[in-house]
C-alpha cells in the first residue's frame, strides 16, 4: 500500500476532480493581498478568472495604469505562486 501525506492526497484528489480550478480561483482571491500588497488589495474591487484570463476590477486610474504596465510581471508572479501556468493574460477593468 502506498503512503501519502495529507497534502499529497489532497493535491491528487484536486487534480483528479473538477475542484482544482475552483480551488485555484479561491486561493488567488485569498492570497491577493500577499501577492500584490495591502494598497493594491485595498483598491481592488473584484477579481474574476475566465478561460485563463484574470480580470482585475478597480476604479483607481493610477492603479489601472500601473497594472497595465506590469501585466507580464503579474502573470509570472501568479503562475510562480501556483507552481504552474494558471493565468495567461490580465485584463484591467
Amino acid at each position: 500500500m502506498a503512503e501519502y501525506s495529507i497534502q499529497d492526497a489532497l493535491k491528487k484528489m484536486l487534480e483528479q476532480s473538477n475542484w482544482k480550478y475552483q480551488y485555484q480561483v479561491t486561493k488567488l482571491r485569498q492570497d491577493w493581498e500577499v501577492l500584490m500588497g495591502k494598497t493594491v488589495a485595498k483598491h481592488t474591487n473584484d477579481l474574476q478568472i475566465r478561460e485563463g484570463k484574470l480580470y482585475i476590477y478597480t476604479n483607481v486610474a493610477p492603479l489601472k495604469n500601473e497594472l497595465n504596465y506590469s501585466k507580464h510581471l503579474l502573470i509570472e508572479k501568479i503562475n510562480q505562486h501556483f507552481g504552474e501556468k494558471f493565468i495567461h493574460d490580465v485584463v484591467i477593468v
